[in-house]
């Protein structure tokens, strides 16, 4: 192969690269806008502030955790009548 053709070669996939790059920044700035890319840390970020979950402190609530024998006390006593 000579070198012209190397180097043709070369700007070939560099300028395939930079509409590649291109055309990704684009797709992600058009769902930026929309806000529909879910994966995006931005997004998840967001979702955390906006879902609060319950207090999980026992003196402020329940802590919603199955086996907590303070939260579910007939669950518990369930249990033991079985065994």
């Amino acid at each position: 192969m000579s070198k012209k053709s190397k180097l043709k070669n070369r700007e070939k996939r560099l300028q395939e690269k930079r509409s590649r790059k291109a055309a990704n920044k684009a797709r992600y700035a058009e769902m930026r806008r929309l806000g529909i890319n879910s994966k995006s840390k931005r997004f998840q970020s967001g979702q955390r502030k906006n879902h609060k979950v319950g207090s999980i402190d026992h003196p402020n609530g329940n802590c919603g955790n199955v086996g907590c024998k303070k939260c579910f006390p007939d669950l518990y006593r369930l249990e033991l009548e079985i065994r």
